[in-house]
C-alpha cells in the first residue's frame, strides 16, 4: 500500500508539500498540486483518515439518529444529509430509535463516546430530555422534522399549514364529516398537522366530533384499525386525513380488506408524498414535504457549526405543497345525509 512518502518521491516534491496538498493546510503552486494529484492517482494512495483526524482533533464523522430508517421519508432525509456531509469529507454513522426514548438516549450516549463531531437527530417524544446533555456540552446538533424547545439549529416542515390546506381542500369538495388518523400525539410535527386540520375545519364552521380523530400508534396495523373505526358506523366520515405515509398505507390496507373504494366510498388526503402516492391508481392526494432538502440543509448547518459558526441557532421552516390527485373527490350523492 502506497504511503505519503511514496507519493512525495513519485511526484518529486517534499513530504510537507504532499501533506499540504492533501489536507489543504497551506497554499501550494498549481504546478505542484497537479504533480501531487497525479502521483496520488497513479499510486492509488489512500490517506490515513485516522491520523488526519487526530491531527485535526476531529473524528470527521457525524451521527444521524432517526426514529424509523424503514420509513421512506426518513430515508430521503438521510440521503440529503449524506450528500452534503460527503462534500466536506465527513462520514455518517446511522442509528435507529424505533421511537423508543431509552434507545435514543443510549444511541446518543454511544455516539458521543465515539467522539463524533456532531449530530442530526429526529427526536422521539422525550427528545428535549435526551438531547439536553448534548446541548449543555455544546455539542454541534441539528434537529430535523420534529421541532423541540431547545436552543439548537432546527429544520422542519410547515406542518400546520399543510394540515390546514388538506382540510380546506376536502371542505371545498363538499365534505363536512372529515376524520383524521395520527400516529402518536406529543410529537410536534404530528400535533401541528392536526392543529392545522382542526383550524381548517373551524374556519369553515365545522365542528370536530368525538371519535373523528383516531390515534393509531406506530404500526400500519394500528392505522387499519383506526380506519375501521372511522368507517364502521352509519354516520361515518366521508373523508380521511392521514398524518403520514405509514398511516396512509394502513388506511389503504383496510379499504382493500373491506372491499371499499376511494374516492367513491371515502376520500383520502395523506401527509407525505412518497413515490407510490402518484404511482397508485387512483393516485393519492398528498401534502408533499421536502425530506431531501430537509436533510441537506440540516447537514449544511451542522458542518458550519462544526467548522466554527457561532451565530445564534437557526430555525428553517420548509414549505409543503398540496398535490391533488384522484383520491379526493366531491362527496358522493348518497352520502349527503351524513353532513353536519
Amino acid at each position: 500500500m502506497a504511503t505519503m512518502r511514496d507519493v512525495a518521491e513519485h511526484a518529486g516534491v517534499s513530504l510537507t508539500t504532499v501533506s499540504h496538498v492533501i489536507n489543504g493546510t497551506r497554499f501550494v503552486s498549481e504546478d505542484l498540486v497537479v504533480r501531487v494529484r497525479e502521483a496520488v492517482a497513479e499510486l492509488n494512495y489512500q490517506p490515513d483518515r485516522r491520523a488526519r483526524s487526530l491531527r485535526r482533533g476531529r473524528s470527521e464523522t457525524i451521527a444521524v439518529v432517526i426514529s424509523d430508517v424503514g420509513n421512506m421519508f426518513f430515508s430521503e432525509i438521510i440521503r440529503g444529509v449524506e450528500d452534503r456531509v460527503l462534500e466536506s469529507g465527513y462520514d455518517v454513522m446511522l442509528c435507529n430509535t424505533g421511537e423508543d426514548p431509552s434507545v435514543e438516549e443510549r444511541n446518543l450516549a454511544m455516539m458521543a463516546e465515539q467522539r463524533v463531531d456532531g449530530f442530526v437527530v429526529a427526536p422521539t417524544l422525550e427528545g428535549v430530555r435526551t438531547l439536553e446533555p448534548l446541548v449543555s456540552q455544546g455539542t454541534p446538533l441539528v434537529v430535523v422534522d420534529r421541532p423541540v424547545t431547545l436552543p439548537v439549529d432546527q429544520v422542519f416542515s410547515g406542518n400546520e399549514r399543510g394540515g390546514y390546506e388538506a382540510a380546506r381542500h376536502l371542505v371545498e369538495l363538499g365534505h363536512r364529516r372529515i376524520g383524521a388518523i395520527v400516529e402518536i400525539s406529543g410529537i410536534r410535527s404530528f400535533d401541528d398537522r392536526i392543529r392545522g386540520w382542526r383550524r381548517g375545519l373551524a374556519d369553515a364552521g365545522i365542528e370536530v366530533r368525538d371519535g373523528d380523530v383516531r390515534q393509531a400508534g406506530l404500526e400500519i396495523e394500528g392505522a387499519e384499525m383506526a380506519t375501521k373505526a372511522l368507517l364502521g358506523t352509519a354516520d361515518r366520515v366521508t373523508a380521511i386525513f392521514s398524518s403520514n405515509n405509514l398511516m396512509t398505507l394502513g388506511i389503504l390496507r383496510h379499504l382493500k380488506t373491506a372491499g371499499l373504494r376511494y374516492p367513491e366510498d371515502v376520500s383520502l388526503v395523506g401527509f407525505d408524498d412518497p413515490p407510490w402516492a402518484s404511482s397508485f391508481y387512483p393516485g393519492i392526494t398528498s401534502v408533499a414535504q421536502q425530506p431531501f432538502e430537509m436533510g441537506y440543509q440540516a447537514a449544511d448547518m451542522l458542518v458550519r457549526r462544526i467548522e466554527g459558526n457561532s451565530s445564534p441557532p437557526e430555525q428553517v421552516c420548509l414549505e409543503c405543497t398540496l398535490r391533488v390527485r384522484e383520491s379526493s373527490a366531491r362527496v358522493p350523492q348518497g352520502a349527503s345525509h351524513r353532513r353536519t
